[in-house]
């Protein structure tokens, strides 16, 4: 029924935009963060790519800090057309498409470029693309994000696996994020970023894991003492487009989409490593304690993430697709 009725109102829209051959192209797009991270300054720099190269033929609109849509809202409202453009971290695409969580496993995939070279790879793609097309979504670009690094309140710093155990963990709603901090045995809390500053300081959570340039950029760094460079994930964004109205979009307006987009995709692969990099310095140089670990404790949280490699990886998208994404992890 969800299947139909999404169907029948993008054959609406797309009648209507028809209908105006000359009308603008409202692009419209929204992000679930702040425009001061290294995902508000991509969308900040594509709107000005996009205002650029098309002018009058299209009318933009950007709206930040999920005052459109949030987290948890923005896959139905690009399916259903409230919005054309969207960047949210891979898994929260899980909802939607339960075998892109294999491109987030813990300890796995933890470079910008291992994570451009999974998302090429043949046998990868075919494994996952497909599906998101079924539900009305088209992945025109990867932006990258960061490590995945772990800010709590605590007396002493977490470096084992065991030393996570029943913390209170922000995490995103999506079944990568949650399994990944059950694996350790702590407390997942699944909530929106922009409730996080609020929970640490009412004790609703202890901690959360987010990129450097998250932590900084929301200024949720002020309400944590520590932060482990756990790098458990390396965070990156899959930009969606709503399929109808991408395969829509005017001849002499859809390649200058293309265009602003691969501008905007190149800066942000280029700042992803010293904008984070110089946010931990900044945070250190703040007062909190920064905390780096050892080749043991590292192999520690590794051998603890097995379950979630087989439960998210293996059991999902098979032994071939698991074997592709350990040979690009491993460097080959």
């Amino acid at each position: 029924m969800f299947i139909k009725t999404l169907r029948a109102s993008c054959l609406a829209l797309a009648m209507a935009a028809a209908t105006g051959a000359a009308a603008q192209t409202e692009i419209i797009m929204s992000n679930d963060n702040n425009e001061k991270g290294l995902k508000g300054q991509t969308f900040d720099l594509l709107v000005s790519e996009l205002e650029s190269r098309l002018g009058d033929k299209a009318r933009v609109k950007m709206h930040h800090s999920g005052t459109l849509f949030d987290q948890q809202s923005q896959i139905q409202g690009l399916q259903l057309g409230g919005v054309h453009i969207i960047s949210p971290t891979a898994g929260v695409y899980s909802s939607v498409n339960a075998n892109v969580g294999a491109l987030q496993l813990p300890f796995l995939l933890n470079t910008p470029e291992k994570i451009q070279a999974a998302v090429a790879d043949p046998v990868i793609r075919e494994a996952i693309m497909p599906r998101f097309n079924e539900q009305n979504i088209e992945i025109v670009a990867v932006w990258m994000n960061g490590p995945r690094d772990l800010g709590y309140k605590a007396q002493a710093p977490i470096l084992w696996p065991t030393d996570a155990e029943g913390l209170k963990v922000r995490v995103q709603s999506a079944p990568i994020f949650v399994k990944t901090w059950e694996a350790v045995h702590a407390s997942p809390v699944g909530i929106n970023w922009s409730e996080s500053p609020t929970a640490l300081q009412q004790g609703v959570i202890d901690a959360a894991e987010v990129t450097p340039n998250s932590w900084r950029g929301s200024s949720t760094y002020q309400f944590v003492d520590h932060i482990t460079k756990t790098d458990h994930q390396y965070s990156f964004y899959l930009v969606g487009a709503n399929k109808m109205w991408w395969d829509s979009l005017p001849a002499d307006v859809k390649p200058e989409i293309e265009a602003a987009l691969q501008v905007a995709t190149d800066w942000n692969m280029g700042q992803a490593s010293s904008l984070n990099n110089g946010d931990l310095e900044f945070m250190a140089g703040e007062g909190v304690q920064v905390h780096d670990l050892t080749d043991d404790q590292r192999a520690a949280w590794i051998e603890a993430m097995q379950p979630v490699w087989q439960e998210l990886g293996t059991d999902l998208v098979g032994e071939e697709v698991m074997a592709r994404l350990k040979a690009i992890a491993g460097g080959e």
